[in-house]
């Protein structure tokens, strides 16, 4: 679902302040009010936005599909592969730039909800996966030993599970180069040119 700039921007200036306030204290000790005393903003327009402090944290890290949805033609379609691990860095970019603790609370708050946001296909980010996954496939690529369907499900749990193993040890690993060579490792294994 995409938003209208006006809401997101406001959505993007409390995740903003939230970010700066979990950098500083700790995650449940912040408290809505803060929040909106930080941010000048009255209590009753953080709930015109959000239900709940949690459902916030989870609809910062999916503010991402958002701005993904109003860049997506920075990707060159000519070159997939380039073009999905870019988008895949893109992503470890994003959610490592949140202090770990609020990953943390949005990977905790994602288990324990029964809405699974985060894990909609129809996400912006899935569909643009599955779609340079495509068009890699199409291109012979990645081997037709792999569907279409496998290969980006595979990759969007790699990311996934990299950012969870960043969140357990956030100071020895840098995930964005880790997971940059990693990527094209990844790459090549699923390459027509290694069968």
């Amino acid at each position: 679902m995409v938003i209208s700039k006006e809401i997101h921007s406001t959505k993007k200036k409390i995740f903003s302040i939230a970010r700066k306030m979990a950098i500083e204290n700790e995650f449940e000790n912040i408290t809505i009010r803060d929040i909106c005393k930080e941010a000048n903003i009255s209590v009753g327009a953080f709930y015109h936005h959000f239900s709940t402090k949690e459902e916030m944290i989870n609809e910062s890290f999916l503010i991402y599909d958002t701005d993904l949805y109003l860049r997506l033609n920075e990707y060159d379609e000519k070159n997939p592969i380039n073009s999905l691990k870019l988008l895949l860095l893109d992503q470890i970019s994003f959610v490592s730039s949140f202090p770990f603790k609020l990953v943390v609370e949005y990977y905790r708050s994602m288990l324990s909800s029964s809405s699974k946001g985060g894990l909609d296909s129809e996400r912006p980010y899935y569909k643009a996966v599955s779609h340079f996954v495509g068009l890699s496939l199409e291109e012979n690529q990645f081997s037709s030993d792999y569907s279409k369907e496998y290969l980006a499900d595979y990759f969007i749990r790699y990311i996934r599970g990299n950012l969870i193993h960043w969140c357990l040890q956030p100071d020895r690993i840098d995930i964005v180069n880790q997971t940059t060579r990693e990527l094209d490792q990844l790459i090549k294994m699923f390459s027509i040119k290694n069968q």
